[in-house]
C-alpha cells in the first residue's frame, strides 16, 4: 500500500472527553485502533491533497477509556468521541510538546446539538465544554508558534538534540575507526582520542535532567536525574581523574556503549520534534537498549569495581581524622554502596524501558497490521 498522507484533524474537548473531527469526505475503508494510551486511524477518502490514503497516529496527553469511546463516519467527515480516563482539562492532546502541521483546534465542536446524537455514536454534552474550550485555546495561544511555524522551546530542543547527535556520532565513529586500524592499541588510546568530546556531551546533558523539571518534555524527573548523575559520577570523578581507568580498554567499551545508544537516541528525538516517525528508528529507539543497557550497567559496574582498588591506594577523595571539620569520609567505601545502588537503579531503568517498548511496538504493529490489510 501507498505511503498515507496526514488529514487535517480537529480537536476539542470538555473535562470528560475528547472531540476529534478528521476531515475527509466519501471515506471508504476505516480502520481505527484505539487505546488507552493513543489512536490510530488510517482509511481512503477525499482529503487536502485528493483522494488518496490517508492516517496519522496520536498519543494522548493521559490515558483514555475505548471502551465507552464513540466514533462515527459521516459525508464530510469521521467524527470521534473519546471518554478522558479521568475528569480534567487537558493541556494539550499529545503526550509529547509537538506541533503537528495537520492538527488543529475544533472552534465550532461544543457544545453539541442533542441532533447530531444518534446510535452509531454517543457525545457527551456538558455545560461546562465552551469554557474548557477558551481554557484550551489560551493554552494554544500562550504557547502559539513564531512567524516560522516552530515555538522558542522547540527550537531550542531541536538545537540541543542535533548539538548531541553530531557530538556523539562522531566519539562513535572514531570509536569504531581506531579500533579498526589499531586493535586493542587503539581501546587503549579511547580516552585520548575522544575523551573532550565525551565531556563535553556529558557536561551539556545535564540539561536533560532539567526538561522534565521544567516542563520542556515529558518524562520521569527521576530517571531523567538518575541517569545524568549516574554517568558524570563515573566520568568526572571517576575516569577523569585516574589515568589507569583512561588507559583501560574498559574506557573504550563504555564510551563504544553510551555512544552506540545516544546515536539513534537523539535523530529519534529529532524527528519527534517535527512531527516525524520513522517505524525502523522507533524499532530500534526501543529495542537496541536490550543488549546495550544490561551491557552498559556491567561496564560501569566493571569500572566502579576497578575504582575501588585504585582510590584505596591513592587515598584521593578520602580524608580522616583529625582534620578541622572532625569528619571522616571513605571513598571506596561509597563506590561500594554506589554498586548497589547501580543494580536497584539499573533493575528500575530496564523495567521503564521495557513498559516504553511495549507501549510503543504494540501500537506501530497494531497499525502495521492493519495497513496490511487494507
Amino acid at each position: 500500500m501507498a505511503s498515507s498522507l496526514s488529514p487535517f484533524v480537529y480537536w476539542g474537548q470538555s473535562n470528560d472527553t475528547v472531540s476529534l473531527k478528521v476531515d475527509l469526505r466519501n471515506v471508504e475503508d476505516v480502520n481505527v485502533s484505539l487505546t488507552e494510551e493513543g489512536l490510530d486511524f488510517d482509511a481512503l477518502g477525499l482529503g487536502v491533497k485528493g483522494v488518496h490514503q490517508y492516517g496519522f497516529h496520536l498519543d494522548f496527553y493521559l490515558p483514555v477509556d475505548p471502551e465507552k469511546s464513540r466514533y462515527r463516519k459521516t459525508d464530510i467527515a469521521v467524527e470521534f468521541q473519546i471518554q478522558k480516563a479521568g475528569s480534567e482539562t487537558w493541556p494539550r492532546l499529545t503526550s509529547e510538546r509537538l506541533k503537528l502541521p495537520w492538527l488543529k483546534i475544533d472552534f465550532d465542536k461544543f457544545p453539541l446539538d442533542e441532533s447530531d446524537i444518534d446510535e452509531d455514536m454517543e457525545f457527551e454534552n456538558g455545560k461546562s465544554a465552551q469554557k474548557d474550550m477558551l481554557d484550551k485555546i489560551s493554552v494554544e495561544m500562550a504557547s502559539k508558534p513564531s512567524k516560522d511555524g516552530i515555538t522558542a522551546t522547540q527550537a531550542y530542543l531541536f538545537f540541543y538534540n542535533l548539538f548531541q547527535f553530531v557530538g556523539y556520532t562522531f566519539i562513535f565513529a572514531k570509536l569504531i575507526y581506531i579500533y579498526g586500524v589499531y586493535g586493542q592499541a587503539g581501546m587503549e588510546r579511547a580516552f585520548e582520542a575522544v575523551g573532550s568530546q565525551m565531556v563535553l556531551c556529558q557536561a551539556v546533558a545535564v540539561m536533560e535532567a532539567l526538561h522534565p523539571l521544567f516542563g520542556l518534555v515529558k518524562s520521569s524527573v527521576i530517571i531523567a536525574m538518575a541517569q545524568m548523575i549516574g554517568r558524570n559520577l563515573i566520568l568526572f570523578l571517576l575516569v577523569l581523574q585516574e589515568p589507569r581507568l583512561q588507559l583501560s580498554s574498559v574506557c573504550w567499551l563504555l564510551f563504544t556503549v553510551w555512544s552506540s545508544v545516544e546515536v539513534i537516541r537523539y535523530p529519534f528525538y529529532l524527528l519527534q520534534l517535527m512531527g516525524l516517525k520513522v517505524r525502523i528508528l522507533t524499532w530500534l529507539r526501543y529495542t537496541v537498549w536490550i543488549p546495550l543497557y544490561p551491557l552498559g550497567i556491567l561496564v560501569e559496574g566493571a569500572i566502579v569495581f576497578k575504582s575501588i582498588t585504585y582510590f584505596e591506594e591513592t587515598g584521593f577523595y578520602s580524608f580522616s581524622l583529625p582534620n578541622s571539620a572532625n569528619f571522616a569520609f571513605y571513598f571506596p567505601y561509597f563506590l561500594m554502596v554506589h554498586l548497589l545502588l547501580m543494580a536497584l537503579g539499573g533493575s528500575n531503568n530496564l523495567k521503564h524501558m521495557y513498559a516504553q517498548r511495549k507501549k510503543q511496538l504494540s501500537n506501530s504493529n497494531s497499525r502495521t497490521r492493519k495497513n496490511k490489510s487494507s
